[in-house]
This record gives C-alpha cells, structure tokens and sequence, in this order.
C-alpha cells in the first residue's frame, strides 16, 4: 500500500542529506579556518642573526624546561645528522615571526652556538662531552655550521582578524603539542586565555617577595606554577566571597575565563591587592609566612591560600575604614599562626582544597588571630 507520508519523510531526509554535505564542500572551497603556509630551512650557523627579531617565547609558549643532556643530545642529533622535526612560525609581520613550536630547539641552539652551555650526557659522541661550542674541533664546528634546521611558516594571511589570529594560533599550538611532553594546567591556561590578566600573572610572579617567600629566588619555575600560584590567590578570593562551589582545577579554568573580560582598571586593582598582601604578609610573618612551622623547609600550598585571603581581608577591612596600615599593631601573630595550625590539623590537612575547606581556615585564622590586631590611633 502506497504511503505518502513515508515517501515524504525519505524525500525530505535525502533532502537535509543533500544540503548538509553541499554545506560541506562549501565550507571546504571557501577555505574556511584554512591554514597559509610556506617552508624554509635555516644554516645553523646563521641563527642568531635569523632569529635577532623574532619572538622566541610568545605569551602561549610553555616556559623553557629542558635540561643540559637534553639539550646536549638535540646538539649530538646534529653531528650525526638524525632528520630534526621542523619548527613552526608565525608571520607577525613582514620577515618577522615568533616560535610556535620548536622554542626549545631553537634557544638550545642559539646557546650553544653562544657558549652558554657545556655538552653533557652524549652516548655517542661522548669525547665531546664537557665541551662548549668554541672548544670543539674546527671540523666537527664546520660540520654543524654547515646543517640546517627546517621550519614552516604559517603566514599572516591565514588569519582574517586579531582575534580570529590568536584563536588560530592557540589551536595549532595545541594541536602540535598533541602527544608531546604534556601540558602542565596553567600551561594550557596560558596558551588558551591570553590578555591584560595573563600578562598580570606572570608579572606577579615575578614579584621578588612573592619569589622570596616560595623561596623561587634563584629557581625558574618552568612549568608556570608561579603563575598558578598567584592565580589560586584571586580565583580563590573571588569564590570565598562569591561562595562559588567547584573543585580546584575547575576554579582556576573558570576564573581565567572571567579574566578574558577584564579592564585595565580591574586589572590594575588586582595588582595593587596582591602587591599589597604579599608585603603585608612578609611584614607579619617574615619568610615563614606559607609554612605551617618555623622549622618548616618549605612553603606550603594550603598556609599560603590561607594567609594570603586573611591578609587580604585586613587589608580591606583596613582601607574600607582609611585605616593606614602603619598605625596598626601586629602582635606576636607568627606565634598564634603556628599555635593555630597546631591546634586544629585537621582543618589544615594540604587534602582539603574545596572551597569550603578554605573558608573555614580563613575564619578560623580570623577568630583565633583577631585579638593580637590592635589599631593604635
């Protein structure tokens, strides 16, 4: 029995079909989010005059993290001539670009060439071992001038706007990171939320109090957990008074997105508090500020998300009534911090980082230190 309904439904499925696949090639002819690229291959020996302008590091880069016999062997693949995966660039402008991947092999390069570095580690090559570049023998320095390193240029046009440029870039820096040395979380924050906030976190972390206090002085913190650390203190303080309830990854993604919004003017209202909290912070509890004892070798992760908002809040409380803080006397608090975190360990196990958990410490810091803030005007 014939059944009009039934051939309509086939004829408007083949229909949708049909249009879905033209979609399709359509999106595909157009060329839509379609990469322009050019290749190149650099001599070594001229890298440092090629690579004068460019920008090594741009702000989605990981941070540098390979170590002597890393870079030592990279330099070894080049004597022996092993095939070495290209870098990829990014045309900023005309002959000028940035390193989207291949920063390490590049730096690595760039140092040995300027004696920066010993080779150390090599396998095969292991006479040369101890050697910087100039202290190699002439033939073997000829024979790595004379290599090259490929790379392929993703060019300007491929992008249509600034922001449609920088979402470009992300994604191919991620893609290409795909299966690589993974990712750190602030790394990929890093490389997915660039703006005025970004920027702030790694300048603060360069704070040399803050560094001070992590004892990060003479340290590089290469997978970006300085950064992290700044950005637990304004994530944090944000869900503390939001009362926002999430895990603590889940809190740092979140506010890091909220961040791609922010104006000059929050951001420079974020500097100043933590500016100011971390020198208050100092001020009161000297070096040991982040550590649960004195004796304490290290700083810790929950002390400091605990003395950092309870500083924080004094110092609002303070300019809400135009209190200087100078005309405030601190007593003995290094002494109550200790005997505090000693008289409720459970309350400040490092396992309890949910939001909750941190308000909680946060009050029980207020209510046990509150009697020795007293204000002399």
């Amino acid at each position: 029995m014939f059944k009009y309904n039934d051939v309509l439904e086939k004829k408007v499925k083949e229909t949708n079909q049909l249009s879905k696949e033209t979609d399709i090639i359509s999106k595909y002819k157009n060329g839509e989010f379609r990469i322009v690229t050019e290749q190149a291959r650099y001599p070594l020996a001229n890298l440092a005059n090629i690579f004068a302008e460019h920008i090594l590091q741009p702000n989605y880069q990981r941070r540098r993290v390979w170590d002597l016999k890393r870079k030592s062997k990279l330099i070894e693949s080049f004597i022996i001539n092993v095939p070495i995966p290209s870098i990829f660039l990014y045309e900023i402008e005309f002959s000028k670009y940035e390193v989207m991947d291949g920063q390490q092999r590049v730096s690595t390069l760039l140092q040995f060439f300027a004696d920066e570095f010993a080779l150390e580690g090599l396998e095969i090559w292991h006479e040369l071992n101890g050697k910087k570049y100039s202290e190699l023998p002439m033939e073997i320095q000829k024979g790595i001038n004379r290599r090259y390193i490929s790379a392929t240029i993703l060019l300007k046009e491929t992008a249509e706007s600034e922001s449609s440029e920088m979402t470009m870039k992300q994604f191919v820096f991620e893609r290409l990171n795909t299966g690589g040395m993974q990712l750190d979380p602030q790394e990929i924050r890093n490389a997915l939320y660039p703006g005025k906030f970004n920027e702030l976190l790694i300048e603060l972390s360069k704070d040399k109090l803050f560094r001070k206090l992590w004892g990060f002085e003479n340290a590089v913190s290469e997978r970006m957990e300085d950064c992290e650390l700044v950005l637990r203190f304004f994530a944090y303080k944000s869900a503390t008074a939001h009362k926002i309830s999430k895990g603590i990854k889940a809190l740092l993604d979140t506010y890091m997105k909220k961040s791609i919004t922010f104006k000059e003017n929050d951001v420079e209202v974020l500097r100043s508090l933590f500016t100011k909290t971390v020198f208050l912070a100092y001020q009161i509890f000297g070096e040991n500020a982040f550590k649960s004892e004195a004796k304490s070798k290290k700083s810790e992760k929950m002390i400091y998300d605990t003395v950092m908002l309870y500083m924080a809040s004094i110092i609002e409380d303070l300019e809400e009534q135009e209190i200087d803080v100078n005309e405030v006397k601190f007593n003995n608090l290094s002494k109550k911090k200790y005997a505090a975190i000693n008289s409720n360990k459970e309350l400040f196990n490092g396992k309890y980082t949910a939001i909750k958990n941190v308000s909680e410490r946060v009050d029980f810091f207020e209510h046990e230190l509150k009697g020795s803030i007293i204000y002399d005007r």
